[in-house]
């Protein structure tokens, strides 16, 4: 009976023991996993970030490679387009289809590099721009400042205050007068050596005939 008993309390201890030892493990695991989980966490949000980056890296750099050009007027295919940077008009004009018939290329700088954001208008022949306005006002205001040349009286020195006349332009119109008499009308200028259809435009507020 007695050993019995020792043999009970004998077992009773040992399973209180493992007992034990089973809690203490168990809330060991428990403190690791709180630790680690944080750590976790944190390198997954440190992962996202880092995507997130590398997108918005990525679509900066795609920026910095291309412009985007607007093209309007006389082209095949007006728009909105897309471009390297580095192309010119030239090229954006091309990617458009080309000029239509009747478009006034001597109005467009082909070999100008573009500029994101950038408006190109590609005129008709005949048609009026902003560069021809802004020339005929600086033109007026010209005239309204200067003094008017009678052309079939005035020396050579007077005749080179009229603008797009030179010295050589200046003795051309002396030698055509000797040869040829007074000029009757401006048009007649039209006839001297040197001078032509657009120099003519330019000069005419400044010329009086007598």
């Amino acid at each position: 009976m007695f050993i019995k008993i020792i043999r009970n309390k004998f077992f009773w201890l040992t399973f209180i023991i493992v007992l034990i030892f089973a809690i203490n493990l168990f809330q060991s695991n428990r403190q690791n996993e709180m630790i680690v989980t944080p750590e976790a966490s944190q390198t997954k949000d440190s992962n996202i970030v880092d995507r997130s980056d590398e997108a918005k890296d990525h679509k900066q750099n795609k920026e910095q490679e291309e412009v985007i050009v607007d093209l309007k007027g006389a082209v095949t295919t007006p728009g909105i387009f897309r471009l390297e940077v580095g192309s010119r008009v030239n090229d954006a004009i091309n990617l458009a289809g080309g000029f239509k018939s009747g478009a006034d290329r001597n109005k467009v700088n082909l070999a100008e590099k573009l500029k994101d954001e950038m408006v190109i208008y590609v005129p008709k022949i005949g048609e009026e721009t902003i560069d021809d306005i802004q020339v005929s006002s600086v033109t007026n205001n010209e005239a309204d400042h200067k003094e008017t040349i009678d052309i079939n009286h005035a020396t050579i020195e007077e005749l080179q205050k009229i603008p797009g006349i030179g010295p050589s332009k200046a003795k051309n119109i002396k030698e055509y007068i000797e040869m040829n008499g007074s000029f009757t009308s401006i048009e007649q200028l039209d006839e001297v050596n040197g001078i032509g259809t657009k120099s003519l435009e330019q000069m005419k507020p400044f010329i009086l005939i007598r």
